[in-house]
């Protein structure tokens, strides 16, 4: 794991997509939404914290899927009053939508600070994380701690959603996955799972994850990919 990092989490995805495969063999495939959603926190949580979870049962896997449920809750029209009139939150005092959204927060605050101290110590004992370096490099205001809260629980969604979009057309538009399969087979062979070394020699997988090879960025000599039309926005 010293390698987890920005732009070096390839290990850490192989390691995770074999535990995944373990898991979804282990049980016939009968969770496999739970599978892909330990994937999800499993993989955002170790690159970010330093904090693996082999099993998506971890009180900080159920800890954080709890506070990001609540928050989509929240930020739906019909949660409160406020969301479509946002003039009454002048009115004082403990009003019960901002009783929730104060609870919500402590509760976030708990969390991340235990995640946050978790990667400091690992740090000290020689695990490189996002946390670690983020924090390291930090304003007495603690934005780069309030980045990484922001990180950690947007990664874990957009993992888990792209994930379980993906299942979703396997399942509407069967008929390129034994065209993807005979890929496969052909360039990796029978006796081990594809690795991040085989992806140049296997333009179908690769125009499947990318759904289109125009939208690439360079950035210190590497590639990231931004799909058509997405709206960046600048943290510094």
């Amino acid at each position: 794991m010293s390698v987890v990092r920005a732009g070096r989490t390839e290990p850490l995805q192989e390691l995770e997509a074999v535990l995944n495969v373990q898991h979804l063999l282990d049980d016939g495939g009968k969770n496999w939404l739970h599978h892909i959603e330990r994937v999800g926190s499993s993989t955002t949580l170790t690159a970010a914290f330093g904090l693996n979870c082999p099993t998506g049962y971890e009180p900080e896997v159920q800890e954080i899927s709890a506070i990001l449920a609540e928050l989509v809750h929240l930020a739906a029209p019909t949660a409160s009053i406020t969301n479509f009139l946002p003039f009454l939150d002048l009115i004082p005092g403990p009003m019960p939508w901002r009783i929730r959204a104060q609870a919500l927060r402590k509760r976030d605050d708990a969390i991340y600070k235990k995640l946050i101290d978790h990667a400091m110590r690992r740090n000290k004992s020689g695990m490189d994380t996002w946390a670690a370096t983020f924090v390291g490099e930090d304003k007495p205001e603690g934005d780069q701690r309030r980045l990484m809260r922001q990180f950690a629980g947007a990664a874990i969604e957009t993992t888990t959603t792209t994930l379980e979009t993906f299942v979703l057309a396997c399942i509407s538009y069967p008929e390129w996955i034994s065209i993807a399969q005979k890929e496969i087979d052909n360039v990796v062979g029978l006796d081990r799972l594809p690795s991040f070394k085989d992806r140049p020699f296997l333009p179908y997988i690769e125009a499947i994850v990318r759904a289109t090879d125009e939208d690439m960025i360079e950035y210190n000599g590497r590639e990231y990919f931004i799909p058509k039309g997405s709206i960046i926005f600048a943290v510094t």
